[in-house]
């Protein structure tokens, strides 16, 4: 029979079983409080105040005064400390304080008594973070409590050695993780950066920055006059196949027929209407999202670029579901160079998407392997 307290995959160098305890046995917890938000003279200090959206941040948005702290139920942390939310739409994350601070009522903080591992333990609560919100929150709702956390079940290491290593090998995963979301941020940074930089300002005709060898000035006309703007269609008579079919929130699933051979930009006629996709033909969408295809000389990587620069929401025609109209979109007064240095910049912009979707598939396959080793290497 298989022995349920030795992970799947473990360090070579250690062996025996791991024992279970209850958490609120290994460890002291304790949560805070918040200061009379009416009090000035409570707010505004030097004390960085934590609260349950922050427990993985590096700095906090709140202070407060030494007044505030010892006229409240606030505790004070310090970092390395574990720190768990109770309360709202964080509730069961887990993080280890970066911040030397205090701590409100909606988070636990929790400190091993033995000598176990902290990182070890984090991990564990994210492990079985799932488990724990359909356990004691049903359908999302309501809190969990310091007295919950406590009785939770934890299967250990009796070496703490074992732990250690266990939780070291997290952190750097952890901090891999977070290096590649730091550079995903920065890669869509810089190209907003550009978007504002490689277009003219309004009012201007010519952009901040261009490529060399051009320098007439941007014609103005309609967005009418380069893209043709086609509708959708209800695709729930069409059977099963491999023709994608793409609605406002992206890719849905596949048909057997198609709506264009040519590759066109999607942007929602109904419901979001500020996220231009780039589609690669043939394709099908449905009645709520619009595809504008290139008129004349037109280059579709351009005028795709030129979609994540347009304010979409400026032409909102509803009171209700955010709404676009052909007519609408037709009249939206715009700027384009000649087609050569268009294509210039309908290029730049790919490389810059096709980077940021490599950054995009790394992170997602660093997060789906480091959740396959909490599986395999806790118990």
């Amino acid at each position: 029979m298989e022995n349920k307290h030795i992970p799947e995959i473990r360090f070579s160098e250690f062996t025996g079983n791991w024992e279970q305890r209850k958490l609120g046995d290994i460890t002291e917890s304790y949560s805070g409080g918040t200061p009379s938000v009416g009090n000035k003279l409570y707010y505004g200090g030097t004390i960085p105040f934590i609260r349950s959206a922050e427990i993985n941040s590096e700095s906090t948005e709140l202070f407060i005064t030494a007044d505030g702290f010892n006229n409240s139920s606030a505790k004070m942390v310090k970092e390395g400390d574990i720190l768990y939310a109770l309360y709202g739409a964080t509730s069961g994350e887990v993080g280890i304080s970066k911040i030397h601070g205090a701590i409100n009522q909606a988070i636990l903080a929790i400190k091993p008594k033995f000598g176990d591992d902290s990182y070890f333990i984090t991990q564990w609560l994210k492990k079985q973070k799932s488990t724990i919100i359909n356990t004691y929150l049903q359908g999302g709702q309501g809190n969990l409590s310091g007295s919950i956390v406590k009785d939770l079940i934890i299967s250990l290491p009796t070496y703490k050695d074992e732990q250690v290593k266990i939780g070291e090998f997290f952190k750097q995963l952890d901090e891999m993780i977070a290096l590649h979301q730091q550079e995903l941020t920065t890669l869509k940074q810089t190209k907003q950066g550009f978007l504002q930089k490689m277009f003219p300002k309004e009012g201007e005709s010519v952009p901040e920055v261009r490529f060399p060898g051009f320098t007439d000035e941007w014609e103005e006309c309609r967005l009418g006059e380069i893209l043709e703007v086609n509708s959708g269609r209800d695709y729930k008579h069409l059977h099963q196949g491999d023709i994608p079919v793409y609605g406002t929130g992206g890719y849905m699933l596949s048909v057997n027929d198609k709506l264009s051979d040519e590759n066109a930009i999607g942007i929602g006629r109904k419901g979001t209407i500020d996220h231009p996709q780039l589609l690669k033909a043939p394709f099908w969408t449905v009645d709520t999202l619009f595809f504008m295809t290139t008129k004349e000389k037109n280059d579709l990587l351009f005028c795709y670029s030129l979609a994540n620069k347009i304010n979409w929401k400026k032409y909102d025609e509803s009171t209700g579901v955010p709404s676009l109209s052909k007519a609408s979109i037709d009249k939206i007064s715009i700027r384009i160079p000649t087609p050569a240095e268009q294509s210039k910049i309908g290029n730049f912009f790919k490389h810059l998407d096709d980077t940021i979707a490599l950054h995009e598939s790394e992170l997602e396959t660093l997060k789906a392997t480091k959740k396959a080793f909490l599986q395999k290497m806790f118990v």
